[in-house]
């Protein structure tokens, strides 16, 4: 989006995490924040969430309120002379630095993230199948939970608990609207509180390296597995599971584990970092995590997915692509094995789940996420 906001001639000023850095360009100032997303996602705090661990979260509370808190000196930086801010779901430090100096604001949120009291949430797993009633007490408490994410102060007074939040601010306080960067396709949103403007997909003319592409075109069909920034107990396990399914379907895979000190196999090629703009197109299916990006970069290709949700709104991808024919039912990292994905890949490979694949890609393409975006934001500015 900033470089679409620049290319319409405006002055962007991107400020995201450090190892982000250089990848935008095209005028775009960047401004690095020092967090690592994955570094969190590896860590204590994301490993509580997975299990469950109320207690394991409370404990780790102020390495995600360290995280959340990384963004507020750069942005305070950058906002004299700033029109408006946009701010993702987990800005919120960002955005209260903003409120305080005037500066308008818009959310945007990766997901479908609004502040109506029986919408989706798309955080909570699974939150969709509660009736209304369920949802109102969903937001609720997340509504109370979400500035105290960004750290908090308290103190015991007459035999009683005082817990104050240092940024009262939560995923969608506003002055401006909100976007959400997703499909109108895909998403199921009844709100009016927010504009769904697409995802912001930007033309990338990168392609993959050589030698992949070389083995990728052997003839074979191939699928892709591959689960982001989530950790895994075991890459030699997933390895030989993934073979062991390419063995029984016929296939061969490549599998996406940036760093894996592995070797490939016969069915498996081993890649590192690879871009799934060209990526998706080549292969029959894709296994994976079901985060935002990489499941705007599946649908786009026109593939059908397997998704096996780790976290938060993986969830709700997983349960959007099945319900539009794309995906067999999710599987959650836990319940993955062998036959469970050998089975879900049987499915995905099937011609009718292809054929919805393909005509969901083919809607989804013809969205202008960024120029939706753009759009919205110079009216916010206009007032």
């Amino acid at each position: 989006m900033a470089r679409r906001l620049v290319r319409d001639g405006h002055e962007a000023v991107l400020v995201t995490h450090a190892r982000f850095i250089g990848e935008v360009s095209d005028g775009v100032v960047e401004v690095p924040v020092h967090s690592d997303p994955d570094e969190l996602l590896q860590g204590p705090a994301a490993q509580a969430l997975r299990r469950g661990d109320l207690r394991g979260l409370n404990r780790s509370r102020d390495l995600f309120a360290a995280f959340l808190e990384a963004c507020a000196a750069p942005a305070t930086a950058v906002l004299p002379g700033a029109d408006v801010l946009v701010a993702s779901t987990f800005a919120m430090a960002a955005a209260d630095e903003a409120l305080r100096r005037s500066v308008p604001v818009v959310r945007a949120h990766l997901w479908p993230e609004g502040s109506g009291a029986t919408g989706t949430l798309p955080l909570l797993p699974y939150s969709w199948v509660l009736p209304g009633a369920g949802r109102r007490v969903g937001r609720r408490a997340q509504s109370f939970i979400e500035p105290l994410l960004a750290g908090m102060d308290g103190w015991w007074e007459r035999g009683r608990l005082h817990v104050v939040p240092r940024r009262r601010v939560g995923f969608t306080t506003n002055t401006a609207g909100t976007m959400l960067a997703v499909s109108p396709t895909v998403v199921a949103w009844q709100g009016s509180d927010a504009a769904v403007t697409g995802w912001w997909v930007d033309a990338d003319r990168r392609t993959v390296t050589a030698p992949v592409a070389a083995t990728m075109a052997d003839g074979h069909d191939w699928l892709y597995v591959g689960f982001g920034s989530m950790p895994q107990a075991s890459q030699e396990r997933l390895a030989e599971m993934v073979d062991w399914v390419c063995s029984r379907l016929g296939v061969k895979a490549v599998l996406q584990i940036p760093g894996a000190r592995l070797s490939s196999s016969e069915s498996v090629m081993l890649i590192g970092h690879e871009p799934h703009q060209d990526l998706f197109p080549r292969v029959r299916a894709a296994v994976h995590h079901g985060g935002s990006g990489t499941t705007a970069a599946v649908v786009r290709a026109g593939v059908p997915s397997v998704v096996v949700p780790h976290v938060a709104d993986q969830f709700y991808w997983g349960h959007r692509l099945h319900v539009l024919g794309a995906a067999p039912r999710p599987l959650p990292r836990p319940v993955l094995t062998r036959l469970s994905l050998l089975r879900a890949l049987q499915q995905a490979l099937t011609s009718q789940m292809a054929t919805c694949a393909g005509r969901l890609g083919a809607q989804v393409r013809d969205e202008d996420g960024t120029g939706a975006a753009v759009s919205f934001v110079e009216r916010a500015v206009r007032g």
